[in-house]
């Protein structure tokens, strides 16, 4: 008010029996002129035996600011003006609305010293969806997670300061396997955090680090993927925070990521706050490229490989050393729904694991009427083939991974001396064909095969880019990706014209083995 403000503890008398009557306070004498009113708000005492103070006063309802989020909710913001004449007396009503000290940016109050109490919490369940698993359409997200405070980079809200300001934790626990031996992922679970740290700057939210975890090395430690960054509103926090009767369920989409954001309501929960904030990920960020490798000395190993424009991260995840199962010639292969890596023992075709990428962890089975050998492994459609790749006929077996049972599937038969099948890899195409990729006496071959009329036609042979080439598979964009001898991975595209050489990973070297992706080869003209 005028000549320097005060603050006015005015005793109320509710108007009628219901809260719409509303409330009147004492009157308050004034001399004529010209006030604000700066302030109105319904208080309780916090300690009863205290006199009133700011400080020991606890707002219940609250007239919202000018300019604030929540000014459109009342029919007057402060301040007020008010003229006082002499022998008038004037009433001021006064809308108020529910109040805690977390939704106090939304009331406008800069003024508000936050007292953080238990419970300031946000609480956030990340799940994400799987386009390619219908039977798990959506799937939890296993993540390392991390909270920043956020400023603006012109209309643009980005992190603010060098590191997070509250290392939230894992949102999923670690339970035994099925062969009480390793640890794997059990649940993922909601993960809450205190807003105390960004409540006197919050106007821009909050932004989330999610660092997934999509398996483990063959040494047991996580593998972690590419770091996904969630911005959560204001409008959101307020949504999730405000009084449970003025929950609406606010959802908000980011268009350039698809990542939604929305406050969900647990419905017959006995929370305190039966909300929680649900984040929903368009992509499930799981592993889709794999390769095997044998030195030729009796080692292999499997791996998973992440690409970034030239370079190639390579994570081993399983070994002969530590898992005898995969044998010394491991021939692999990934399931369409991006959810199993199979891996077949060449030299003993019986024995198949199972790498479960969301579990992090893998089984191994004994299938029944397994063939005598298996040189190539490859998903065509919803079918699980092995092959066993030979210069006078071309046998193939389905690989039922229910029952875990090998049935015959298709023989080509070769004439002449003509096919050179050896050391190859499969990948599978839109039309239902296969092509092989075959390193053949120091050169390299592609063919065709037709399952359907049992024929085998040669696309490109002996340049000297396809020469040693030991595995192939189908990139995300639509090319190809194949391994060669000594160099390491190459990308062609679909008319088999290479397109350049990935930068090769250091201290490792190309020798035998297997690549395999989730995708499917779209051939021209198909």
């Amino acid at each position: 008010m005028s000549g320097g403000g005060n603050d006015y503890y005015l005793n109320y008398t509710a108007l009628g029996t219901n809260i719409e009557d509303g409330i009147a306070t004492d009157l308050v004498q004034l001399t004529p002129g010209d006030y604000e009113v700066t302030r109105f708000e319904i208080v309780e005492k916090i300690n009863s035996e205290q006199p009133w103070s700011e400080a020991n006063s606890k707002i219940l309802l609250a007239t919202p600011m000018d300019g604030s989020a929540f000014q459109e909710y009342v029919s007057e913001t402060l301040p007020a003006q008010i003229n006082i004449q002499e022998y008038e007396k004037n009433r001021k009503v006064f809308d108020v609305l529910c109040f805690n000290q977390q939704a106090a940016p939304a009331f406008g109050f800069e003024w508000f010293d936050y007292n953080i109490v238990e419970g300031d919490e946000i609480c956030v369940f990340v799940n994400c969806i799987n386009e390619n698993d219908r039977d798990y359409y959506h799937q939890v997200f296993a993540a390392d997670m991390y909270a920043w405070k956020t400023t603006l980079d012109g209309e643009t809200v980005v992190r603010a300061g060098e590191a997070p300001y509250w290392e939230i934790g894992s949102n999923y626990t670690l339970v035994p396997d099925a062969e009480n031996v390793d640890q794997v992922v059990g649940s993922v679970d909601p993960m809450c955090f205190p807003l105390y740290a960004l409540l006197d700057d919050m106007e821009n939210g909050v932004i989330l680090q999610l660092k997934p975890v999509f398996g483990r090395t063959s040494d047991g430690d996580f593998i972690y993927g590419d770091d996904v960054w969630v911005h959560i509103s204001r409008d959101i926090i307020l949504d999730y925070l405000m009084p449970i009767e003025d929950y609406q369920g606010l959802e908000e989409t980011d268009p350039a990521t698809g990542i939604t954001v929305k406050v969900e309501k647990v419905e017959g929960s006995g929370a305190e706050n039966p909300r929680y904030i649900h984040i929903t990920l368009p992509d499930c960020n799981k592993p889709a490229y794999f390769e095997s490798h044998n030195d030729d000395n009796g080692n292999s190993a499997i791996y998973t490989l992440l690409f970034n424009g030239n370079d190639i991260t390579m994570t081993k995840i399983l070994d002969n050393a530590n898992d005898t199962e995969i044998g010394r010639d491991p021939h692999i292969a990934v399931a369409p729904n991006r959810r199993q890596l199979y891996v077949v023992n060449s030299d003993v075709s019986a024995m198949v694991l199972v790498y479960d990428l969301y579990t992090m962890s893998f089984q191994t089975y004994t299938a029944s009427n397994a063939p005598a050998k298996i040189t190539q492994l490859v998903y065509m459609g919803d079918k699980l083939l092995a092959a066993d790749m030979d210069n006078d006929q071309l046998l193939f077996y389905q690989l039922d991974t229910d029952g875990m049972v090998y049935t015959d599937y298709e023989t080509v038969p070769l004439s002449g001396d003509d096919f050179d099948f050896s050391g190859g890899d499969l990948i599978a195409t839109t039309d239902g064909n296969l092509l092989s990729f075959n390193k053949s006496n120091g050169g390299g071959i592609v063919y065709q095969i037709d399952l359907t009329s049992k024929t085998v036609t040669q696309m490109a042979s002996s340049t000297s880019d396809l020469a040693g080439v030991f595995g192939a598979m189908v990139y995300e964009n639509g090319n190809i990706i194949t391994g060669q001898l000594g160099v390491g991975l190459k990308e062609w595209d679909t008319s088999l014209s290479m397109l350049g050489t990935f930068t090769p990973v250091g201290g490792f070297t190309y020798v035998y083995g297997d690549l395999a992706s989730p995708f499917v080869l779209d051939l021209p003209n198909n």
